[in-house]
């Protein structure tokens, strides 16, 4: 009986590199035109990485707005970002704005703001005179797709932490007297 158990523990354990999508994956191989090949390698160095990526981009995404004014994008096979247009979502407490492709970012929120933060936060900032048509069209949009996620009872939001990495510009080195 205790062989059976060790076992079974061992199974539910596994050993060596994770899963690197997160998900079950397997290896195929595949021959591309070197044209193709410098195309995806501008999308991401890992070949495989940027087909995912690819099929990610048109793989449709929950609560999509008419006016791309707020979506969630699936990053995972059960987890998604919330996408916003910057010019429309902008200057928002405790919010920052990601970055990635084109018109598009990704929101981070500050460590102790979570949904019914980032929802006043847009309420408060609709009740701003000296906002733009475009910006409160946006920004009415944006807070009609948060209360459509938060009463969909599929969604959970949790806060998790991210963690950005940046490049700066590399300055020059002055040269010191006597070197």
């Amino acid at each position: 009986m205790p062989s059976r158990v060790r076992q079974a523990s061992s199974r539910r354990q596994r050993r060596g590199r994770p899963s690197k999508f997160g998900q079950p994956s397997r290896v195929v191989a595949v021959t591309l035109p070197q044209s193709a090949v410098r195309g995806l390698q501008r999308i991401d160095r890992d070949l495989g990485w940027a087909i995912v990526r690819l099929v990610e981009k048109g793989r449709p995404s929950l609560g999509k707005s008419r006016s791309k004014g707020a979506e969630l994008v699936l990053v995972g096979a059960r987890h998604a970002l919330i996408v916003v247009d910057p010019s429309v979502v902008c200057s928002l407490p405790g919010v920052a704005l990601i970055p990635f492709g084109e018109g598009q970012a990704f929101l981070a929120l500050e460590p102790g703001h979570g949904l019914a933060e980032l929802q006043l936060a847009v309420v408060d900032r609709l009740d701003d005179d000296e906002l733009g048509t475009r910006q409160r069209e946006g920004l009415a949009i944006f807070r009609r797709a948060l209360r459509r996620w938060q009463n969909d009872a599929r969604l959970t939001f949790r806060e998790s932490t991210i963690l950005i990495a940046e490049w700066h510009k590399r300055r020059r080195r002055r040269s010191v007297a006597g070197e």
